[in-house]
């Protein structure tokens, strides 16, 4: 159980646990059977089992997380296999650096943990930055880390993957897309 869960879980007890006290203090029920209503420490109690209930339900466990970054290199821990050109871009400085100052073609993923469609992209991408390495740099874009980003590229709708040479933008694909449609382009655009 990760920090973030935990720290999810106990917030969804204490938010469950006050609110359902407040019902119990508030909501006098007259039978007595009400479990939220009935009094302040029973409502308290349901309120807590109730908010731990939709902590662990909303705690969105993130895609990336059996992934670890190495510098440039990304190493899946279920495949051990290591991609040298795909890139987690982390700022501002980092994207300019990596994207715009590349001499490779480069496809950047603009994605949310959060975005299903995203998510289910995201084996394509680890596959192309694998069969592109040296002919192409693939990199990854988090829009929640980097909005100023997302902003700047006018990314409306996720996933929306942006092709890059020498700087300029040369191409973009918004939603979900065969694998085909993207090597097609970057096709294109290492020859």
């Amino acid at each position: 159980m990760g920090k973030a869960m935990i720290i999810h879980l106990v917030l969804g007890i204490l938010v469950g646990g006050g609110f359902g006290m407040l019902l119990g203090y508030l909501g006098k029920c007259s039978t007595g059977t009400c479990p939220l209503t009935a009094n302040p420490r029973r409502g308290g109690l349901y309120g807590m089992i109730a908010g731990a209930i939709v902590a662990l339900s909303v705690s969105i466990s993130k895609p990336g997380a059996d992934t670890f970054a190495f510098g440039e290199t990304t190493r899946t821990a279920e495949t051990g296999s290591v991609s040298s050109s795909l890139r987690q871009i982390g700022s501002l400085v980092d994207f300019e650096n990596t994207v715009l100052r590349a001499d490779l073609p480069v496809l950047v993923d603009f994605y949310s943990d959060s975005c299903p469609p995203c998510r289910m992209l995201g084996p394509t991408i680890d596959k192309i930055a694998q069969s592109y390495a040296g002919r192409a740099l693939v990199c990854k874009v988090n829009v929640n880390q980097l909005p100023q980003l997302a902003g700047r590229y006018g990314i409306r709708g996720i996933p929306a993957v942006l092709f890059f040479v020498g700087g300029d933008e040369k191409n973009r694909l918004v939603g979900l897309q065969p694998e085909a449609a993207y090597t097609s382009v970057l096709d294109k655009l290492a020859n």
